[in-house]
């Protein structure tokens, strides 16, 4: 190409503005079909760009026309630019817009690919390796497009599943441990939300949206994260530390028939939780319905151990429950005849086979009155454990709802 002609025609093309977005247009259907061709329809076109163009191609160009590549080309030709190719012309002029998109999405595959191979090769542990063959398989996809390409953002993410805590450890300073900064692996940074993703992805589960689900599944990998405000209200309960040490308060609390809020780290602190006395642990869905039950133990002068889940299970919730399980404790779980009461009783009798139903049967759901809408309805989990299915087909058959708090009377009665 002449250098002197390339300059002027670029000079030209710079000089009539509409030129130059016909020309950054038809390199644009370049990338969609992989070769110059297809039209373009002349939209917004004002009296100046209309005169432009028309000069460029010798005929009268009106807003709405269609001018093909072809006719582009052609009129190219005739100007004193015609020997200079149209094609490497436009490469120079715009050579980021020339590319077509299936050469682009080639270039970043082959980048992804390297990038990911150097990743793969600095990785010595199951879980960083897995996540990378996912993203490799595609069978996890990042939530955009460009985390691809950025290597120092999946190397963090990476370091961190390598360095995955055996025991526990707090989130400010794993991250910091990992990244250099404790809140290297925040959730409103990119790392915190990938390295989420990925844990998620190696449990089989999706990201959880609520905070608490989010602590939960941080702990299933030893990370602890909000092991304050994270608690669980219990009543009747012991606990051993990791030398077989008693942990005095527990049993002060229950000898003395009070009620603890227990935080997160406490129960992560104990060994071994089991009650104090020899009975199925009481689990209640709410705190109202826990204080009227525990008035009747504290009148009775009884420590049977009552747990109360708030309404929803917390991950301070899952690990004193996991701690009772392992000691060989049942549960007995009642909560409300309604979706949400369902989905807890459900992930219950899922995970521990010593758990069973308290007060949550078809005779009582008789009594619901309460309309059930149809949008919560559509709440009730789709694989539910055997012995809710029965509830859940009556429940879709009535659309009511009965809550825990009108069987106060008949569950009380038991601790009587």
């Amino acid at each position: 190409m002449a250098e002197e002609l390339f300059l002027e025609a670029r000079s030209y093309f710079e000089a009539h503005p509409v030129l130059l977005k016909l020309a950054r247009e038809f390199c644009q259907k370049y990338r969609s079909l992989g070769h110059f061709g297809g039209s373009l329809k002349l939209t917004r076109l004002d009296t100046a760009g209309a005169r432009d163009i028309s000069a460029y191609l010798r005929r009268e160009v009106l807003r709405g026309d269609r001018l093909t590549y072809r006719e582009f080309a052609a009129a190219w030709e005739r100007t004193r630019f015609g020997s200079l190719s149209l094609e490497e012309f436009l490469l120079a002029l715009m050579p980021r817009d020339f590319a077509s998109k299936q050469e682009e999405r080639q270039r970043e595959k082959a980048a992804r690919q390297i990038i990911q191979e150097r990743l793969s090769e600095t990785c010595r542990s199951g879980p960083a390796l897995a996540w990378l063959e996912a993203l490799k398989s595609r069978e996890l996809r990042l939530p955009q497009r460009e985390f691809y390409q950025r290597e120092e953002l999946l190397a963090a993410v990476a370091r961190a599943l390598d360095n995955l805590p055996q025991a526990y450890e707090r989130l400010p300073f794993f991250a910091n441990r990992v990244t250099g900064s404790p809140h290297g692996l925040d959730f409103d940074r990119e790392e915190g939300r990938l390295f989420l993703q990925a844990l998620a992805f190696l449990k089989g589960e999706s990201v959880p949206r609520e905070a608490d689900g989010r602590t939960e599944l941080l702990y299933a990998y030893h990370i602890l994260r909000d092991d304050i405000l994270n608690f669980a209200t219990v009543y009747g309960l012991r606990a051993y530390d990791g030398a077989g040490r008693e942990i005095e308060y527990w049993r002060q609390a229950a000898e003395n028939l009070s009620p603890l809020n227990v935080p997160f780290r406490e129960i992560v602190r104990a060994e071994k939780i089991q009650p104090l006395a020899e009975s199925p642990v009481y689990i209640v869905e709410n705190s109202g319905v826990f204080s009227t039950l525990l008035d009747i133990l504290q009148e009775r002068g009884r420590s049977t151990p009552l747990l109360v889940l708030h309404g929803q299970l917390k991950a301070a919730s899952w690990a004193l429950l996991d701690k009772l399980a392992a000691g060989g404790a049942k549960f007995l779980y009642g909560g409300d005849f309604d979706p949400e009461g369902l989905s807890i009783a459900n992930r219950l009798l899922q995970k521990y086979s010593g758990a069973g139903l308290w007060h949550m049967t078809l005779a009582e759901y008789a009594e619901a009155s309460q309309p059930l809408p149809e949008e919560r309805l559509k709440k009730l989990p789709e694989n539910l454990h055997p012995a809710l299915q029965p509830l859940a087909e009556a429940m879709q058959r009535r659309k009511k709802i009965l809550y825990q708090e009108s069987l106060i009377e008949v569950m009380g009665q038991e601790f009587r």
